[in-house]
């Protein structure tokens, strides 16, 4: 769908801007033709001449003329380079498009200038193309003849208005689908996660070749073996699985890491203590007096009535509030 939508913008601005070629390239020409019409109007040799300049207008005009859109910043630098390249065997014409043209290739805003460049003969012509393209230029195909340009005109502008519609169905469509998805993207995080997390844990698990078997080596307190070894069973079961886990008791000589078995009232404690260092196994943990003495230190720094009064305020609504303000989402909070 993704994809689809870039095509057909592109497209769209493809064709806005050719819309804007077509348009401003038609009054150049009609400009063009009312000064050749006044000039042959004005001279003693126009009826000698006459035959001969339309023959020139039609041969050199047709083919012999590019017309693109360029950003307006690069324009100046765009008729240097012509200038120099051609040694001014050229003639220019550039105009304004009042409006922020969409790039097609960078889908952003820019300020552009459609130009109209004649010259004569197909090297000069190439050497054009290939120095439009390289300044960015994008290049388009407009007819001399003015019934062909507007016909070319209403093509445009019928295309223009079928690919509006397609563009806003694809964006009701696309609104309709990303709505559905956001009633499920929180469901499917969640099952991400907890994929990533199981991936993540049989990823520190060893293969064994010869059993054909995982095997994990890890630490756990042992008055919750009798909880792990159920859980192990209620996965059995759950699964359908033909071959139990197993899990044995190793004897080891390597020093435990520490564990301290804590609440939702003295883990906050523990985590103030943990902040300055851990304790060691089997060593006395000092979170436990820190539950009596930070809060004494803490109204010994504070020893104001009114300061206590709302401090105590605010902590009773919080106990009152917990279910509620755990289900909200705080960030590092």
């Amino acid at each position: 769908m993704n994809g689809s939508q870039k095509i057909l913008n592109k497209r769209f601005n493809e064709l806005s801007e050719l819309r804007h070629v077509l348009r401003e390239s038609a009054i150049y020409f009609q400009g063009a033709k009312r000064r050749a019409s006044f000039s042959s109007d004005h001279r003693e040799d126009s009826g000698l001449l006459e035959n001969h300049r339309d023959e020139a207008t039609d041969s050199n005009i047709s083919p012999s003329s590019v017309a693109g859109v360029m950003a307006r910043s690069r324009m100046g630098i765009f008729e240097r380079i012509l200038f120099r390249a051609l040694r001014g065997n050229l003639y220019m014409n550039h105009t304004e498009i009042a409006d922020d043209v969409i790039d097609p290739s960078t889908e952003l805003p820019l300020k552009k200038n459609v130009f109209v460049i004649f010259t004569h003969g197909k090297e000069l012509l190439a050497k054009i193309r290939k120095i439009s393209e390289s300044m960015g230029a994008s290049l388009y195909t407009v007819d001399d003849v003015g019934e062909k340009r507007r016909e070319a005109a209403l093509e445009v502008i019928s295309k223009i208005e079928d690919l509006k519609n397609v563009l806003d169905n694809t964006l009701v469509s696309r609104k309709a689908e990303l709505s559905k998805i956001a009633e499920t993207v929180e469901a499917w995080g969640v099952i991400v996660k907890k994929e990533k997390s199981v991936y993540h844990s049989m990823n520190l698990f060893n293969y064994d070749t010869t059993r054909k078997a995982l095997i994990a080596e890890g630490w756990c307190p042992t008055n919750t073996i009798s909880i792990i070894q159920q859980a192990l069973r209620n996965v059995t079961t759950r699964t359908d699985s033909t071959i139990p886990p197993l899990i044995n008791e190793l004897r080891t000589s390597k020093m435990p890491p520490t564990y301290h078995n804590t609440n939702k009232f003295t883990s906050a404690f523990q985590a103030i203590v943990d902040a300055y260092g851990i304790a060691s196994y089997q060593e006395v943990n000092p979170g436990l007096f820190t539950c009596i003495s930070f809060p004494f230190l803490f109204a010994v720094m504070f020893g104001d009535v009114g300061h206590g009064i709302l401090v105590t305020a605010f902590t009773i609504w919080m106990v009152v509030k917990e279910n509620e303000l755990r289900k909200k989402k705080w960030g590092e909070m």
